[in-house]
């Protein structure tokens, strides 16, 4: 792994990866991970703790998280998979599936092969799910 883009806050337990990072390998860490603008991740994200994937970020594999925020006009080709909460901010693409243990927020323009969330999936605006898990408690508001 490229250890060059990345910063360690120690009382955090918090990894910080700058803008314009880019990995070539998968990247595992154990921790939190905040991820600057625009980072290109070629493989696999797996994150112990809470992710924070920045603006313009892509990702060609799966992410693993605790939970997770993911920054808007981000594109990720796996899936995304996350223990607690999630959250899509605006035109997020997902060509896998997204599912979380939690609630999922998902913003407009977002597009999502497939979504599952355990307790809500809150839908904001104008988003494209191709598929939602049945069963799966949906709520469909406009945007505020």
């Amino acid at each position: 792994m490229n250890n060059e883009f990345i910063k360690y806050h120690a009382s955090s337990n918090t990894y910080i990866i700058q803008k314009k990072a880019y990995f070539e390998e998968a990247v595992s860490l154990d921790g939190n991970m905040m991820v600057g603008a625009g980072a290109n991740f070629w493989k696999g994200l797996i994150v112990s703790g809470s992710l924070e994937l920045g603006k313009g970020s892509f990702v060609n594999g799966d992410i693993k998280a605790k939970n997770a925020i993911i920054g808007p006009r981000t594109e990720i080709s796996g899936s995304v998979e996350v223990e607690n909460n999630l959250t899509l901010l605006d035109k997020v693409i997902i060509k896998g599936s997204a599912t979380c243990g939690g609630e999922m927020f998902v913003r407009p323009g977002c597009v999502i092969a497939f979504a599952k969330a355990n307790s809500t999936l809150e839908l904001i605006g104008k988003v494209n799910v191709k598929e939602i898990e049945s069963g799966t408690k949906v709520i469909v508001c406009s945007e505020y």
